[in-house]
């Protein structure tokens, strides 16, 4: 699996998925905003290692499914280099930043 760097939402922290971060996930909880009279559902995708931190919240449990198919896209990323003189085609893992889209 090749090195993802995920830059959260808010631009304020990058993570490389694929060494200490071991897993992507969605999450949803309800939450009650001010002045609202229903309660909302805040649609999340976080990052853990162990504990876990947001990286971005969304407006549907869709698009977080979306933005994880990318992510997951991105974890099989390769360069193919092609031989030369005595050398052979070869994959060589290729490091993706990845920034979290806005809402």
């Amino acid at each position: 699996m090749s090195k993802v760097y995920i830059r959260s939402q808010d631009r304020e922290s990058l993570y490389c998925f694929g060494s200490s971060y071991n897993a992507l996930c969605y999450s949803n909880d309800t939450v009650r905003r001010k002045g609202a009279k229903e309660p909302a559902v805040r649609h999340t995708i976080c990052i853990s290692d162990g504990c876990l931190e947001k990286l971005g919240e969304y407006e549907t449990k869709e698009r977080c499914l979306e933005i994880l198919d990318e992510i997951h896209k991105e974890c099989g990323t390769y360069y193919q280099s092609t031989g030369g003189l005595n050398i052979p085609d070869m994959l060589f893992e290729k490091t993706v930043v990845y920034q979290m889209p806005e809402k």
